[in-house]
């Protein structure tokens, strides 16, 4: 794995615009370096810098005493950090604390950035997940979701997403609880026909017909039936939620330090109609799953890039292992899709807090909407069969160094239970061994040498050269979402015709490399203004002079902005071409 690279950076020559292109009649853009003065390159900025090329991997390490209190006093010398069961050096450490305020640094005016104040501590998002939660369950949590808001301090700074459809940001980070709360109470919850369907009881003929095999055929029938819209509605929300999970965490990737996301939700299965061939054994079956072995989809979401082992590994068909034989199962998991949005998380250090927004739930099998309790009206004999969506919870939980909560009634005192869980925690990183990023999965363990510290972390890493948020620039761009891996800032004075913008870009997010006295690199840029945009690629080429005063300074782009009448706003994007690395911002004029 390979967290977004601290090198500071950037820029040298630009290429020039195509004046062929169309987007010449909107958007008149001039790429400019704006250097510091001499006297500036003298004094870069007092920071850890990682070198180009160079990875590593940040571990973040929430450590509790026996009472279950925070541990606020550790250093580096009280951790031992084992990666594939090989100790790693600690090559940095810091002790973080979150609180519930902060200041924020309001922008000027004009002044847009797609990222908060860097100076602010770790903080808390939340994702209400109306796609995986029935409307019943809705209520019932919005209810203990502004409850706890009402809780919170005045100036206390978190984001709401809301996950329908499509993932919306009803709320940014700011420091306006008030505006906050009014846009939860006007959201209108989403009537959900996938939950629905995947919690209504099996289709039955029994009251349609008398005898025990007419009615054995005709319930085949008809739960074959509707067995398709079944498949099709869980596909939908499996892959859509992993995806959204993958948009926060670019959103969230630029804030430094431990990011917790509360994820309030009905859950969804990972694996879906899995069963023997030929025996046709239902999904709930004991033996239905292998232990860290999952099927493959065909045509259905997105693969990660590499496959992995550990608790993720893909492929086109499941086998139970047992201690006499290896049986073949067939149907389709999500675990690809699940792994992706852990790497996701991972690499931009956000911990999952999954709550489960259908309280305290009774067994399906037991369930009161049952048509029968059994054959011939008797209790089913075997145990309650288990809940996928628990397990897809409680994957991502763990897989992220989080904590879920099952099986409670006062959402709000879990939601209380998961924003504090980490008030103080610690970063540890290490450099991976050279030839180490295979894109395998690599095994986490961390010990202290303090009795009585229990540690709370993620169980391991996927060792792969390049960045899972690396999406293409104009998707991105076309994210209502704004992605943060490229931090930037827009400042935009009236011209005549539009304005001139002024761009000031975090030069520690681009990627060079030390090469015949240069520092080299390139980026990409999009600027889109109503349907017409344009792609400029920007090679770079510094001399050490320019990069020590781009590194003092950040790296700043001009340009001219032609705004024709009733435009309400633009939408920019950069991509650091070596790393992947991308960043969006939605200027609203």
């Amino acid at each position: 794995m390979r967290i977004p690279r601290f090198c500071p950076s950037v820029l040298a020559k630009l290429s020039r615009l195509n004046p062929l292109c169309a987007w010449s009649s909107v958007l008149l853009m001039t790429l400019l370096l704006a250097l510091s003065s001499p006297a500036a390159a003298q004094s870069p900025p007092e920071q850890t810098v990682i070198q180009s090329q160079t990875h590593v991997v940040l571990v973040n390490v929430v450590a509790k005493d026996k009472h279950g209190k925070p541990v606020d006093d550790l250093q580096s010398s009280n951790f031992v950090l084992l990666d594939n069961n090989q100790e790693q050096k600690i090559a940095l450490f810091a002790r973080e604390e979150s609180s519930d305020t902060a200041s924020l640094n309001s922008p000027g005016h004009m002044t847009f950035s797609n990222r908060p104040d860097p100076g602010v501590p770790a903080v808390t998002a939340f994702l209400f997940d109306e796609l995986n939660t029935s409307l019943t369950d809705q209520e019932f949590a919005r209810k203990d979701f502004l409850r706890y808001l009402r809780g919170l301090p005045s100036d206390s700074r978190v984001a709401v997403f809301v996950l329908g459809d499509s993932l919306v940001l009803l709320h940014d980070f700011s420091q306006d609880m008030t505006s906050l709360i009014a846009a939860i109470d006007k959201h209108t919850h989403r009537v959900n026909p996938q939950v629905a369907a995947a919690m209504a009881p099996p289709g039955s003929a029994n009251s349609l017909t008398g005898g025990v095999a007419n009615s054995s055929q005709w319930d085949s029938f008809i739960q074959a039936s509707n067995q398709a819209y079944l498949d099709e509605a869980e596909t939908v929300r499996a892959t859509t939620t992993a995806a959204a999970l993958e948009t926060i965490a670019g959103h969230l990737q630029g804030i430094p330090g431990r990011k917790t996301l509360i994820w309030i939700s009905g859950g969804f299965p990972i694996q879906l109609g899995l069963h023997i061939d030929g025996n046709n054994l239902p999904q709930g079956n004991p033996n239905n799953r292998a232990s860290g072995s999952t099927g493959g989809r065909v045509g259905v979401g997105r693969t990660s890039p590499g496959s992995s082992s550990g608790n993720f590994s893909g492929g086109t068909q499941s086998t139970s292992s047992t201690s006499n034989s290896t049986v073949p199962y067939s149907g389709w998991s999500f675990a690809n899709d699940v792994e992706l949005a852990v790497r996701v998380l991972n690499e931009a250090d956000v911990a999952v807090y999954p709550i489960d927004a259908r309280g305290v739930t009774t067994p399906e099998s037991f369930g009161a909407d049952r048509s029968s309790m059994g054959k011939r009206n008797k209790p089913p004999g075997a145990a309650a069969p288990p809940d996928y969506n628990y397990e897809t919870l409680d994957t991502l939980a763990v897989e992220t160094g989080g904590k879920s909560f099952h099986h409670i009634n006062d959402l709000s005192a879990a939601i209380h239970d998961a924003s504090t869980d980490a008030r103080v925690s610690y970063s540890l990183a290490f450099y991976p061994a050279t030839g180490s990023l295979d894109g395998s999965y690599h095994r986490l363990v961390v010990n202290t040498r303090r009795p009585d510290v229990k540690l709370q972390y993620r169980p391991g890493y996927f060792a792969a050269p390049d960045s899972a948020i690396a999406p293409l620039l104009p998707v991105a761009v076309g994210n209502p979402v704004t992605l943060a891996g490229i931090g930037f800032t827009v400042h935009l004075d009236p011209v005549e015709g539009g304005y001139k913008a002024s761009i000031t870009i975090d030069p520690r997010n681009i990627t060079l490399e030390s090469k015949d006295g240069k520092w080299m690199g390139s980026l990409q840029f999009l600027a889109v203004v109503g349907k017409v945009e344009q792609l400029t690629t920007i090679p770079l080429n510094l001399s050490p002079a320019t990069y020590q005063q781009v590194q003092a300074k950040g790296l700043m782009l001009s340009m001219r902005v032609k705004t024709p009448p009733g435009t309400t706003g633009f939408s920019l994007g950069l991509r650091d071409i070596p790393s992947g690395m991308v960043g969006t911002l939605h200027v609203q004029l």
